[in-house]
């Protein structure tokens, strides 16, 4: 990155809608680098001085409105304004910073050079993930669900849709596997009215009826979890290497095999972690996050909604590195991706919807890296 950009000239003209593609791509590269974020938050507090966010030129403002305001008062869960409108400095900087990610991702899709539609750019495209998944019982009964009812239910050892319309209509007592596909997700309400959100390439091992002095399921993949309490029968999460604990929780879990590590998220609640063979038992509280990556459990403060915002139909990447970036779009578009040549080095932070083509996708993700990539078929790899 040229060291002599003139960032504050650059800001001012985004403020007042003067910035060309071209100033708008170095300014949003610019911000890339996590060493700059302080710079960004004193641009932003120099911007939002005011007590109100109408500071936003209109013309952006209506724009983007569904894409960031609304997003950040009903998906992440910042204070909303007291009935006499006002908000406070904390969630109106947060929103700032996220407005003006979704902003640079929103015109960098919308004001293409050439003018047109980011899917004829490639060759082919491919449409995003939706409800997909299979329901396999513990005698190799396999029930391919109906991906527009979206979630089922097991009750009194019976599995059905939300709608009633039974899946599986022999009553048991067996277990149960849920699993998704790469592009397929899929949500499940438990025996004990526990909630679970499955996402791509994932898969969660359950009872049809919940006995004994504990819940206890295995999850293989990623799936967001809000556990019915019940202090009596803790409910218990295996992953590969890894236990957790919980009386009644709201948290995310990441543990793909390709991905060498498991990531505990508390969005709310308390948890309790342990690994296989070993006594070290800490607990998470709202807002931690926990990576167990062969060593032991490294914690810390997070911003939890960035790491269930999938669950809602986002991607969301804050200081993303890009590899791991690829591996959400990967699973979620069900490609083969080759990571040779993929930069390391390099952190994305950007909003986008899950509903987008993956042209549309890939599309933002050059422009964010200034890197160029090919898709034949569901394979994607970087061009040189």
């Amino acid at each position: 990155m040229n060291k002599e950009i003139n960032v504050e000239l650059l800001f001012e003209k985004y403020t007042n809608n003067s910035i060309d593609d071209e100033e708008l791509f170095q300014l949003h590269s610019f911000f890339q680098t996590g060493n700059n974020e302080e710079q960004l938050n004193t641009l932003l507090q120099a911007y939002f001085a005011s007590e109100v966010t109408s500071d936003i030129p209109e013309e952006k403002s209506a724009e983007v409105a569904d894409l960031a305001w609304i997003e950040i008062q009903q998906n992440i869960g910042l204070r909303k304004p007291t009935l006499m409108g006002r908000i406070s400095w904390i969630t109106k900087v947060a929103a700032a910073v996220l407005i003006f990610l979704s902003l640079s991702v929103y015109f960098i899709l919308k004001n293409d050079s050439a003018g047109k539609l980011a899917s004829k750019d490639y060759i082919t495209d491919i449409q995003p993930g939706t409800n997909r998944a299979s329901l396999i019982s513990s005698k190799g009964t396999v029930y391919q669900l109906n991906g527009e009812k979206q979630e089922i239910i097991t009750e009194n050892g019976i599995v059905h849709y939300k709608d009633g319309t039974l899946v599986e209509n022999e009553e048991s007592d067996q277990n149960l596997t849920l699993t998704t596909p790469k592009g397929g997700q899929y949500c499940v309400t438990l025996s004990d009215g526990t909630k679970v959100w499955l996402n791509a390439a994932s898969s969660l091992s359950y009872p049809a009826t919940f006995s004994g002095k504990e819940r206890r399921v295995e999850l293989l993949g990623e799936a967001y979890f809000e556990v019915h309490h019940n202090a009596s029968q803790p409910f218990i999460v295996s992953t590969r290497g890894q236990q957790i604990r919980v009386l009644g929780t709201s948290f995310n879990v990441n543990a793909y095999n390709d991905d060498n590590k498991t990531v505990t998220t508390l969005v709310n609640g308390r948890v309790q972690l342990s690994r296989d063979g070993n006594d070290e038992a800490p607990q998470l509280h709202p807002g931690e996050q926990s990576v167990l990556a062969g060593a032991g459990f490294e914690i810390a403060e997070v911003d939890a909604s960035l790491f269930i915002a999938w669950k809602d139909g986002q991607f969301r990447f804050k200081a993303t590195p890009l590899t791991e970036v690829m591996r959400q779009v990967e699973r979620w578009y069900n490609l083969d991706i080759d990571y040779t040549g993929i930069p390391t080095d390099i952190q994305i932070h950007a909003s986008i919807s899950r509903d987008k083509k993956l042209s549309t996708v890939l599309h933002a993700l050059e422009k964010i890296t200034d890197l160029k990539f090919e898709i034949k078929g569901r394979s994607v790899k970087l061009m040189r």
